[in-house]
């Protein structure tokens, strides 16, 4: 393994309505990007560990829609939806997403996944941009880095089994 290799999430805040989520995989781009769009590997990663994912639903092409849903063991259900805006495998994805759970649904922000590969190492970084000051930091305060590190490393364990 490269020792360049930087599997530490960093989280940065580029504008007053953005945060982004960087990370490098010791993978080509192309798995990653698969691994990000693919029910089979998403199944596998996304989400918090302690929840169960029953429904992974994706139609990856523009104006196609996904739908993420995921469940506690007290069969409580958390949503994420959205519809692709762009699709350029394997270097850039971006679609608006929804959150929902009992009792909240957050306004629609934009996601745009960036894929960047040199030497067989991607960089993956996702930033997240929100309509407004305050739902950026309610999200960005809401734990997220609690969830996403560990998402990531079972993440860098798929696509690690890919090649």
């Amino acid at each position: 393994m490269d020792a360049r290799v930087d599997k530490t999430l960093k989280i940065t805040t580029p504008s007053d309505f953005e945060f982004a989520m960087t990370r490098q995989f010791d993978a080509p781009r192309r798995f990653v990007f698969d691994a990000m769009t693919k029910p089979e590997y998403l199944v596998r990663w996304l989400g918090c560990e302690q929840l169960t994912m029953p429904v992974c639903e994706v139609d990856l092409r523009v104006g196609g829609a996904y739908r993420f849903v995921f469940r506690s063991s007290e069969g409580i259900e958390h949503e994420l939806t959205g519809t692709y805006r762009e699709v350029v495998r394997p270097e850039r994805l971006a679609f608006g997403e929804t959150f929902s759970m009992p009792g909240f649904t957050s306004d629609e922000y934009l996601v745009i996944s960036t894929f960047v590969e040199e030497a067989g190492t991607t960089t993956l970084t996702t930033t997240i941009k929100h309509p407004t000051k305050e739902a950026r930091d309610g999200h960005l305060n809401s734990g997220i880095d609690k969830g996403v590190a560990p998402a990531y490393d079972r993440l860098a364990e798929v696509v690690a089994e890919m090649g």
